[in-house]
């Protein structure tokens, strides 16, 4: 069921539009109330994989942990440069969901005279769901993971042992 009532990630719907190419507004792929919903699953996801950096309430308000140290005060709630986790989330959830829906109708057959094949169609789909995967991942990564670089006391030039080696 899509979310139809107003949430506070709705300002990430044009972002997930464009992530998506859906971006025209005469003829949308997708409805806003369905696109609502994964940016909900999205943020939902993401709280395990963020120890609950933001979480949400059952009105669909996002909200952040005040255990956490960010990097901005709010406004907004939701860091920029958490935007595009949100973003990619969503769109694996979308992604995927279309992937799921249209197995039925990936197929190829041929008789006498005419041919059809749309495989091709669902390997692109499947290589957008897996780039957004790994871009997410790799994201994910650098965020969580990022080292800090800094010398230890007497080892700022350190002296090269393989002198004389090479």
């Amino acid at each position: 069921m899509a979310i139809s009532v107003s949430t506070s990630l709705d300002y990430l719907i044009p972002d997930l539009r464009m992530h998506l190419g859906d971006i025209d507004p005469t003829a949308y792929k997708y409805a806003s109330d369905y696109l609502r919903h994964a940016l909900v699953m999205a943020c939902k996801t993401l709280m395990k994989k963020w120890r609950n950096r933001y979480v949400i309430n059952a009105s669909y308000v996002v909200g952040r942990n005040s255990t956490v140290v960010y990097e901005l005060d709010p406004p907004p709630v939701i860091q920029y440069s958490d935007e595009r986790a949100f973003t990619l989330q969503a769109a694996i959830i979308v992604k995927s969901a279309e992937l799921q829906d249209s197995a039925w109708d990936i197929s190829s057959w041929r008789d006498d005279e005419v041919s059809y094949s749309n495989i091709a169609g669902g390997a692109i789909l499947r290589k957008s769901l897996l780039d957004d995967i790994d871009e997410l991942e790799l994201w994910l990564r650098r965020r969580l993971f990022s080292a800090s670089r800094q010398s230890l006391p007497g080892f700022r030039n350190p002296p090269n042992y393989r002198e004389g080696y090479d």
